[in-house]
């Protein structure tokens, strides 16, 4: 994701209102002070199975000075959709209101209302009378899939100094047990299947409160990865598929087309391999469904710095680009927040708070995104988004050995109820680790508004976590490269019901007979399609007893290894099975290894080859060696020689024998 050059779209949870009462002084007798009038308020907000709220304003005002009266009073309501104004005296005779649509940009933040002028046509003096004001709205409540979010925004100083204030929230019983982002509701009980909750005036006199009913939620995803590929050789590209967190759970319900090959990055990402051809694209299309569950942390149970495992310490506490932990001043502040403290949790709300304290959000810079890091949002704390505030409250982590790292993703917006554009809500946040307790999700941004420390809601979704990088996977890569694809074709919704995958695995394998006594055990094996999981293990019988810890793998993710078996036990039959160990161990497919005698008919055929070529070397050898060839002009000379001393010996006995002859006559 390269949030370098992207804007962000201004998150709903950040923009509601501070709902506060403006008395006017309009005449001469008009109550024109605060301290000239009392009043108490009580709001109810009624929700609706339809998603609708009706929200009723119960006023009563009252002064010592009967001489002088309300002539009328200005009301701002946190919405600009309300529907069905109504202001009545509370026996029931009408007061004229007039509404107008404001927007405002204070203390930060652009967000839109509605400002309420009633004009009483009654002077009203003294204590005990009051009035009603109702109207309906569609935007306080979020419904995704089978949860509920109310938002309720928090108390105005004027409220607070001028009376008492309190809410009630009725809510649909079938809606479930409520859960809140700050102050937790006082259950009134429930009548005509309806639950009642309130709310006091130091409930609300920090923070806006989200209170949600439903324990998860289900997103459902399509994404549209678009592979190009302008080389002149084909190119190996991957795409980042959402991981598994502690609060949500991934289904890849569908991947088309399907990838060469999957695999699990080492902060959980999952990465797909795709071989697009030369000058050749692809595009991948998906079917996701993620669901998002509620948690509320027990950080009680957190330990201190020294029970962080050192391999998680190693990998998320060293200093980055953007993330620059080893920053003297970053040092020096990350200390002061947290002097004194020794339990992990404690320092990770410190620093959060710091974070919060420190920068300023300035919703201009999201037409003019650049990425700043931490050092740089330090030094120049009123130009933050998301991205500084997540960068700097890491970087204060890390230095002070505290693993953290940034998921990167999707968080909720009423606003995409009209837009389906993904990209214009585009989110960070951070995750810290908790010794005893794991990975807690911590929004510094949106704890601007909400007390959000120590639960994990439902508005925020993992596209990627970056950890070991800091701007790492990207959604669409090449070669580790981010190509930049910023989630332009994405689309989301909301499911009712979490999705039933089919947890089909495969494992096959074959026993390679080698030689006597000697076996080699070859297994294959395919992880489970549509989600990724931890602890799977082979569990082999028989020839061979033993475990083989495979770990994590991604959805469809093939694992191929071999496993020697030597002994007498080497033509025994071998069973397999594929497993996923645990509390909750489940067997996902299980074999027998197949003999193959292959191999050892292969090294016999070789050894008899090679004694046949021995036995012909020996042979060879022992035949009787040929004689030497003589050259042909040797030979004919020689027999020339030979017969001349033939015929000179001839001629010498014929002269003795006539010598003989002529002795004796």
């Amino acid at each position: 994701m390269n949030f370098k050059q992207f804007s962000l779209r201004r998150i709903k949870g950040l923009v509601f209102i501070f709902l506060g009462l403006a008395i006017l002084a309009l005449a001469p007798h008009v109550l024109h002070a605060a301290t000239d009038i009392s009043y108490d308020a009580k709001i109810t907000y009624a929700m609706q199975s339809t998603g609708n709220t009706l929200v009723s304003e119960d006023y009563t005002i009252g002064s010592e000075d009967t001489s002088k009266y309300l002539d009328s009073i200005t009301l701002s309501i946190p919405v600009d959709d309300a529907t069905d104004i109504q202001a009545a005296y509370t026996d029931g005779a009408a007061i004229p209101v007039v509404a107008t649509k404001k927007s405002s940009t204070e203390p930060g933040y652009k967000y839109d209302y509605t400002e309420l002028f009633l004009k009483f046509p009654r002077k009203e003096t003294g204590r005990g009378w009051g009035f009603k004001l109702s109207y309906g709205t569609a935007k306080l409540i979020d419904t995704k899939g089978p949860a509920h979010t109310l938002y309720i925004p928090s108390i105005s100083q004027n409220a607070l100094q001028a009376g008492t204030y309190s809410i009630i929230v009725s809510a649909p019983q079938s809606f479930g047990l409520p859960h809140s982002s700050g102050a937790i509701p006082t259950a009134e009980g429930v009548s005509g299947g309806r639950a009642s909750y309130s709310f006091t005036q130091q409930d609300l006199s920090k923070q806006s409160i989200a209170l949600t009913f439903g324990d998860q939620t289900v997103y459902r995803v399509n994404f549209n990865y678009p592979l190009k590929n302008s080389t002149a050789t084909a190119k190996v590209m991957t795409i980042t598929l959402p991981p598994d967190t502690s609060s949500q759970k991934v289904y890849i319900n569908s991947l088309s087309p399907k990838p060469k090959a999957t695999r699990l990055d080492q902060d959980g990402n999952v990465l797909a391999d795709y071989v697009v051809p030369a000058r050749g694209s692809i595009k991948v299309t998906t079917d996701i469904s993620a669901v998002v569950r509620y948690l509320e942390y027990d950080l009680a149970a957190g330990g201190v710095k020294s029970d962080i495992p050192q391999d998680i310490a190693k990998r998320y506490t060293s200093a980055t680009q953007y993330w620059q932990s080893l920053d003297p001043e970053i040092i020096v502040k990350a200390k002061q927040a947290s002097a004194g403290i020794t339990k992990v949790s404690d320092i990770v709300a410190a620093t959060q708070k710091l974070t919060v304290d420190t920068l300023t959000y300035n919703d201009a810079k999201i037409t003019y995104n650049i990425r700043q890091g931490a050092s740089k949002a330090l030094r120049n704390p009123t130009n933050a988004v998301c991205l500084e505030y997540s960068d700097l409250m890491i970087a204060l982590l890390r230095s002070q050995g505290i693993p953290a790292r940034m998921p990167v993703g999707y968080a909720y917006t009423g606003d995409l109820k009209a837009s389906k554009k993904v990209s214009d809500s585009l989110h960070s946040w951070v995750e810290a680790y908790i010794p005893n307790v794991g990975w807690i999700n911590v929004d510094p941004t949106w704890g601007e508004k909400f007390d959000n420390y120590g639960k994990s809601d439902l508005d925020h979704f993992a596209f990627a976590l970056w950890g070991t990088r800091d701007d790492s996977p990207a959604a669409v890569m090449t070669s580790s490269s981010d190509m930049g694809y910023q989630y332009e074709d994405t689309t989301v919704s909301y499911a009712g019901e979490a999705p039933q995958p089919k947890l089909t695995a495969g494992i096959k394998a074959t026993q390679w007979v080698v030689l006597p006594f000697v076996s080699i055990l070859q297994y294959q094996v395919s992880g489970p399609q549509g989600v990724a999981g931890d602890n799977y293990q082979v569990k082999v019988s028989g020839g061979i007893n033993t475990n083989v810890d495979l770990g994590s793998l991604a959805p469809s993710q093939e694992i191929r290894d071999f496993l020697p078996n030597i002994g007498r036990a080497f033509l025994a039959s071998t069973t397999l099975e594929f497993r996923q160990a645990g509390s909750d161990a489940a067997s996902l497919g299980t074999t027998k290894a197949q003999l193959n005698y292959l191999p050892s008919v292969i090294i016999m055929a070789l050894v008899i080859v090679l004694v046949v070529v021995l036995l012909i070397k020996w042979i060879l050898k022992r035949r009787p060696k040929h004689p030497k060839s003589v050259d042909m002009d040797e030979v004919q000379q020689g027999a020339v020689r030979s017969t001349d001393e033939i015929l000179e010996d001839i001629s010498k006995q014929t002269k003795k024998i006539t010598n003989a002859t002529d002795k004796k006559q």
